[in-house]
């Protein structure tokens, strides 16, 4: 049993003995052991040096040491790390931050952590276009060999993380809670993913619930791993705007997605934009930016259409920009409603768009 770990967890899972006072401790202390041992020599509240006491008194039988043994047991487990501040899997980019983690949960590949990231963060609840853009983007970022960071959430994390994989390439979701508290459940299959394939990671110790404080915490972690921080879809008000001013506190450069100027979820990335953020209209202005050595990116293959008619072609083109009902695609095309019944149908039937509750849409979203 490796004993420096054990003690620092010992410190970590102290109730009441948050991360400032911790950093603030660490300027006097020099090891955790002398936090045990001499508990009233240091400036901390009387509730926490009294659980250092009953720590002490009795030792493996206190809850807080019996929790970092059952942590210690976790971290012996193929694939499970428990990296700390002097370990060479400690991302040099966390380091440097104010009230660095003092403990990281991962669980994957953490060497992952010291490739260039691009983070790329955006709505829960995002439009399909953006879902669409954010995609292809990660997949070309990915396909550059590129990493792709984010937050492990719904909607557009959840796109980025699992277009970074399906290119077998890499990515990094850190996480609000502890790594072993599946949230939200829905992305359940993309996390085991991610563990086989990625780097699953957080600041917060196993069996953590997720808190709405711990995400925009959380956040200051993705901007800080990443080279460029990248807004897609984003309120006024949102994590990802958070992310953002991290970013911003940290010197990383930050790209932000225009959209359309009536959906709210756009007003964040038109602010940013409006504030110097620079403007995306491509994974390669990323590339650029970074002076990356792919060179250009290489188109993906578009199918043609050339067997559907030429009413089906321009329904096709129409909804390659935004999604309609069927009565606004009608009017887009100068048509009645009953002329593109039959077409949709068709091009229903051959996979080509779908029918969700906002209208029509491309079935392809890369």
């Amino acid at each position: 049993m490796n004993t420096d770990t054990l003690a620092w967890l010992r410190w970590v899972l102290i109730p009441n003995l948050g991360l400032k006072r911790s950093h603030q401790l660490l300027n006097i202390i020099d090891s955790p052991q002398s936090l045990f041992l001499h508990p009233d020599r240091w400036p901390l509240p009387e509730s926490v040096k009294q659980t250092i006491r009953e720590m002490n008194f009795l030792g493996e039988q206190h809850p807080v040491h019996r929790r970092a043994l059952k942590q210690m047991r976790w971290a012996e487990i193929d694939n499970n790390h428990l990296i700390l501040p002097m370990d060479d899997d400690y991302p040099e980019k966390l380091a440097v931050i104010d009230e660095a983690p003092l403990i990281l949960w991962g669980t994957g590949n953490p060497q992952i952590m010291h490739s260039t990231q691009i983070a790329i963060v955006g709505s829960r609840h995002a439009s399909h276009n953006a879902l669409r853009h954010a995609k292809t983007l990660s997949r070309q970022l990915t396909e550059a060999g590129l990493t792709v960071t984010s937050g492990g959430a719904k909607g557009i994390d959840a796109v980025c993380h699992q277009a970074a994989l399906d290119q077998n390439g890499s990515t990094v979701a850190i996480l609000g809670c502890g790594i072993d508290v599946i949230y939200p459940k829905i992305n359940r299959s993309l996390f085991n993913d991610i563990k086989t394939n990625g780097l699953l990671l957080s600041e917060y110790p196993l069996g953590t619930a997720p808190r709405p404080g711990h995400f925009p915490r959380r956040n200051r972690l993705i901007s800080a791993l990443a080279d460029i921080v990248v807004v897609i879809e984003a309120a006024l008000k949102s994590g990802s705007l958070v992310t953002a001013e991290h970013a911003l506190d940290q010197g990383k450069d930050i790209f932000a997605m225009p959209g359309d100027i009536g959906n709210p979820n756009s007003e964040g990335c038109h602010q940013l934009i409006r504030d110097g953020a620079y403007l995306l209209s491509s994974a390669q202005d990323i590339l650029e930016h970074l002076q990356w050595h792919t060179g250009k990116i290489a188109a993906k293959q578009t199918p043609t259409f050339e067997h559907l008619t030429p009413l089906q072609q321009q329904i096709i083109k129409t909804l390659g920009c935004e999604q309609f009902p069927i009565d606004t695609l009608a009017h887009l095309l100068n048509l009645a409603v009953h002329q593109l019944l039959e077409p949709i149908l068709e091009l229903e039937l051959s996979g080509i768009i779908e029918q969700l509750p906002g209208g029509y849409t491309l079935c392809d979203i890369a």
